[in-house]
């Protein structure tokens, strides 16, 4: 009797704490029409069992542009001209990074940690022209327990056949102000 109430209890923690990390929001709708003079750039992550908890925003000159969970997808609507999206997760070294002066170069601890740190970070570059479609995957995963987000540009062709897969990211930042 006691492994079973063990054995429901911890089901239910797997539930709660997947159904914390899901995406909310429609099945993939393209946008019906790139307003003039703008591009559409779809940042999405595939659903994947690894990295499941794990999300991480994504940026573009600082700013959230939205943060990318499993599953989800953010159409991001963009002025011409060169554009650089990205992510970096926590980890233990940015908390460091903040409260004590750069390490020595004799300290390889120190400096392991850094190399870890800059590890954590993913950018693309995209020279977006008016009109066009372009699509950047999200994916996650972890190295030395820390949480690593990957961002690569892909073709046409397989963002539009993978994308299908998600649902829309809500802009909770836009709906708050609304």
């Amino acid at each position: 009797m006691r492994h079973r109430s063990v054995s429901i209890a911890a089901s239910l923690i797997g539930v709660l704490l997947l159904a914390g990390c899901a995406t909310h929001g429609s099945g993939f709708q393209p946008v019906a029409k790139i307003p003039r003079g703008m591009a559409v750039v779809y940042i999405y992550r595939t659903p994947e069992f690894a990295g499941e908890a794990l999300s991480y925003d994504v940026k573009a000159h600082d700013k959230v542009v939205t943060t990318l969970r499993s599953g989800g997808y953010y159409p991001y609507v963009v002025a011409p001209g060169p554009l650089e999206l990205w992510a970096r997760t926590a980890s233990r070294q940015s908390s460091y990074r903040h409260t004590t002066p750069p390490p020595e170069r004799g300290d390889t601890d120190l400096l392991r940690f850094k190399a870890i740190d800059d590890a954590a970070k993913s950018a693309v570059m995209l020279d977006v022209k008016a009109g066009q479609v372009y699509y950047v995957k999200g994916e996650a995963g972890v190295r030395y327990f820390v949480g690593r987000p990957r961002l690569q540009v892909v073709s046409l062709e397989q963002g539009a056949g993978e994308i299908r897969q998600c649902t829309l990211i809500r802009d909770e930042i836009r709906e708050a102000r609304d």
